[in-house]
């Protein structure tokens, strides 16, 4: 310690402090075994345990749907497959001439709001 430091100490009492600090790191405490056995048998009765899986009951009788379900894998896996395939008719069925009609007037400088994106019913009604 320097000169100042020294009469620090002595003037605060911190010499005596210190002396107890250094005796406490040569000997740090042990806690005795049976506290440790005590508080390792508390932290094994606290951990959660382990839980049978809950498996659903198999449902009979679910006819058609029931088993197209199943073997899509549920019924939100078949009504998602059963939107996908809406979706695709609907593309087939709209899309192609106005994608075409839309790529043309991006690729040149006419109004995008002249396409008609969504064609009419009427042809599908029309009587012949």
């Amino acid at each position: 310690m320097t000169k100042r430091h020294e009469t620090e100490a002595v003037m605060t009492g911190m010499d005596d402090l210190d002396d107890l600090f250094a005796a406490a790191r040569k000997a740090p405490p042990v806690p005795p075994a049976d506290l440790v056995a005590r508080v390792l048998e508390d932290a094994r009765q606290a951990q959660p345990r382990p839980v049978a899986p809950l498996r659903a009951a198999p449902v009979r009788g679910g006819g058609l749907w029931g088993a197209l379900a199943g073997l899509f894998g549920g019924g939100g896996v078949l009504a998602g497959m059963g939107t996908a395939a809406v979706a695709g008719l609907f593309m087939g069925f709209a899309m192609p001439d106005q994608v075409l009609a839309l790529t043309d007037v991006l690729a040149s400088s006419a109004d995008a709001a002249a396409i008609e994106m969504v064609p009419g019913i009427d042809a599908l009604i029309a009587e012949e």
